[in-house]
């Protein structure tokens, strides 16, 4: 899927759309493998470069899913690999990064998306902190990596 012409300079965009379906508000399974990208992004360049990792990564978890059909996929070892839970290890692994992000002065921006982060890896895939509030999609993704949405009741 192409992105609208006006979002063709959104680095953020690109990368969403590189590893999923952004209007739907979902992932492929090379989202793990960006993941990886994106954490050696925010790793190693400051600025605009790290600002875009950590927003993308701070977007998927805040409750994308994989997309039907690609909750998960074999790796080259012949293991079968959940998209989600998959994910929420890498991030869940670099908490110390984050940490130094979190406490990078000289970035305030790319510093709350760290702390964001922070807040909600412990609370699981799902929520997100806008201004300050935590708020959680009420889902749940189950270990194989299919990600169930509540029930919406109906009149």
């Amino acid at each position: 899927m192409e992105p609208a012409r006006k979002d063709w300079s959104d680095a953020g965009t690109l990368v969403r759309i590189a590893v999923g379906n952004d209007h739907r508000g979902s992932i492929y399974p090379a989202a793990v493998a960006m993941a990886d990208v994106l954490l050696f992004i925010a790793k190693e360049y400051q600025g605009g470069p790290r600002r875009v990792a950590l927003s993308v990564l701070d977007d998927w978890w805040s409750g994308y899913e994989p997309e039907e059909g690609y909750e998960s996929f074999v790796d080259a070892d012949g293991a079968r690999i959940a998209v989600i839970p998959a994910i929420v290890r890498k991030l869940t692994d670099a908490t110390d990064l984050l940490n130094h992000i979190s406490a990078d002065v000289s970035d305030p921006v790319s510093a709350t998306l760290a702390r964001n982060l922070l807040t909600v890896i412990p609370l699981g895939w799902g929520n997100t902190v806008d201004g300050g509030i935590v708020h959680n999609w009420g889902g749940r993704v189950d270990e194989d990596g299919i990600v169930y949405f509540p029930e919406i009741e109906s009149n």
